[in-house]
């Protein structure tokens, strides 16, 4: 088992810090070919696990599990029964882990499935891929063959460093929508919304009205998008000078002082500064 040690984002730690919750993700070892069956049939169990990857956020780390460690890992979770947070866990990573199980049943744990809430709310799948492009701006590090083929020629330090950009991604589009109140996908080169209910009061917009009434400058991270293959993050200090649903009127500090029109939606991070607004502004 292995360990890393990574900062929460500063601006949201106060909803993390006590929560007994992980996110997880699994590799396997073999294709669904090789085991004779398709997705939804329930011998998942087949695939064997090569390499978990899971973020506690009781612990704020990362850690690490290859297969002889599994039961160090059900231990863990009979011990603590966190809320089990992942993307396709219920009919996937779920079904191939139990096996290697003897006193838990992971069906038994809470659970918050983002697949399941996605399905739930358009009626059809999406890919992880597809929400971290349109929420974070990047997309998956391979796919779960390259994980196979890593695992098959000994590439142990790949197969980690896949499984583990997977955990990374499924906690920040988790993290995204406890912000925003829904995530984001593209369909007809539109961005679109997904309200989901982990975030139904969501502490970005309330971040930004709490600046502009408290006349507090906001430093954010900021997602423009041009065409969907062309976007860019950027770093400003702004004052709110009024909100409309999702369109936030705004003075830009950086790099040049001037007022712009930003979405709510494409705010990645957000921090009020004790510093107050270098003009006066309209007043909420």
């Amino acid at each position: 088992m292995s360990n890393q040690t990574m900062s929460p984002d500063p601006s949201f730690e106060q909803y993390f810090q006590t929560r007994n919750m992980v996110v997880y993700d699994l590799e396997t070892q073999k294709t669904f070919d090789e085991i004779g069956a398709t997705f939804g049939q329930k011998n998942q169990h087949l695939l064997q696990v090569s390499f978990l990857g899971l973020y506690s956020y009781d612990q704020q780390k990362y850690f690490g599990f290859f297969e002889k460690d599994l039961p160090n890992l059900e231990k863990i979770l009979f011990a603590t029964r966190p809320l089990i947070i992942g993307f396709n866990t219920k009919a996937f990573d779920n079904l191939v882990l139990q096996p290697y199980f003897q006193k838990l049943e992971l069906a038994s744990l809470p659970q918050l499935d983002i697949l399941d809430e996605v399905y739930r709310q358009l009626g059809f799948r999406l890919k992880l891929e597809t929400l971290a492009q349109a929420c974070l701006g990047e997309g998956k590090s391979g796919s779960g063959l390259d994980a196979i083929k890593y695992w098959r020629t000994g590439n142990l330090s790949a197969l980690t460093k896949y499984c583990m950009d997977d955990v990374r991604i499924t906690k920040a589009v988790y993290e995204y929508g406890l912000r925003h109140g829904q995530l984001l996908y593209t369909s007809a080169g539109e961005i679109r919304g997904i309200p989901v209910s982990w975030g139904q009061t969501p502490p970005m917009r309330d971040l930004v009205d709490a600046s502009a009434q408290q006349h507090l400058q906001l430093e954010i991270e900021y997602w423009e998008f041009g065409k969907i293959s062309e976007r860019q993050l950027l770093q400003c200090v702004i004052d709110v000078i009024a909100r409309d649903d999702n369109k936030i009127t705004a003075l830009c500090h950086t790099p040049h002082l001037g007022e712009r029109i930003f979405d709510l939606r494409h705010i990645l991070n957000a921090h009020i500064t004790d510093q107050t607004f270098a003009h006066q502004t309209v007043l909420f």
